[in-house]
């Protein structure tokens, strides 16, 4: 394992300003424990004692996600959502930029986090025929129903290994025996999930993209590259969740931004100008008499 215990970052210190990357970051996370792991899968138990909201993360291998108590909503580049209660499970393909919200409760946010590397896929499909239907990583995600028998595998999975040195050889056994277990009543569907393709880069969510980089300074089609998106592709959908474009809606976002700075913070015409984003202070001024009949100076006046 990395680092030592008084190192470590918990989740949500992590995430302030970086994409969690799983399973590989989740070493580095004082709130969750690594049970069993090699080179390529793993099994991590998390146990959350504080709000999460809006963690951003990237799976760069298939996980499973089984939650023992608490409330873990996931949400897609599509704005869909999934939530994820005690006794439930959600399977989430490689390849996606996700979105992790979880409210603290009364017992925290238990869970098992489950990584599939190829070695166990490889071996869990083999001799199968052939899945005729093939569908992308971004509808793979598959919430499962667990019976009382998966529910025991987790039970014993903590108890048991909590305490034992690692051993990749009985993590394969463990990932496997968990996925012929619900495969016995799933027909077909995780298989399905587990061999989705992945198509072009991962897409992140357009509103919580946006509102994370409304006043930075990056430009639509900067925007629309980091999205994952094509130009036209990303403001075709960012037209279907706004109804404007993202550079009129850029420029309304830094403009209602530096008009709040400049009546409730006293700051300088410049100064407000590079928090919104601008570097050039005349395309500043004029876009501001625009959209408010009157100059960022004369607001200041008013004051």
């Amino acid at each position: 394992m990395k680092g030592c215990m008084r190192h470590k970052k918990n989740l949500a210190q992590y995430c302030e300003n970086t994409i969690l990357d799983i399973p590989k970051a989740l070493f580095d996370m004082r709130d969750v424990r690594p049970l069993l792991y090699n080179d390529e899968s793993s099994i991590f138990y998390k146990d959350l004692d504080e709000d999460l909201i809006n963690i951003e993360f990237y799976t760069r291998t298939p996980c499973l996600v089984y939650i023992l108590s608490g409330n873990e909503t996931i949400t897609t580049c599509h704005d869909e959502s999934f939530k994820v209660g005690p006794g439930e499970a959600v399977f989430l393909p490689k390849g996606l930029n996700l979105y992790s919200d979880y409210i603290h409760e009364e017992n925290g946010l238990k869970a098992f986090l489950l990584f599939f590397g190829p070695d166990v896929l490889s071996r869990f499909l083999s001799g199968e025929p052939s899945i005729s239907l093939s569908i992308s990583n971004e509808d793979a995600i598959l919430k499962i129903d667990i019976d009382h028998i998966v529910g025991e595998y987790f039970t014993s999975l903590y108890t048991i290994y909590g305490s034992l040195k690692n051993s990749p050889n009985i993590l394969k056994l463990k990932l496997l025996e968990l996925l012929y277990l619900l495969d016995i009543h799933d027909d077909g569907g995780l298989k399905k999930s587990l061999i989705a393709i992945q198509r072009g880069r991962p897409k992140r969510n357009i509103k919580r993209l946006m509102n994370q980089y409304a006043t930075s300074g990056l430009s639509a089609k900067e925007l629309a590259e980091i999205s994952g998106r094509s130009a036209s592709t990303f403001n075709r959908e960012f037209k279907r969740l706004y109804g404007t474009t993202p550079k009129q809606w850029l420029i309304e976002r830094r403009l209602a931004r530096a008009h709040a700075l400049l009546i409730t913070n006293h700051w300088s015409v410049t100064a407000a100008a590079v928090e919104v984003g601008y570097t050039n202070i005349s395309h500043f001024i004029e876009a501001f008499k625009r959209r408010y009949g009157v100059t960022p100076l004369q607001i200041k006046e008013k004051e």
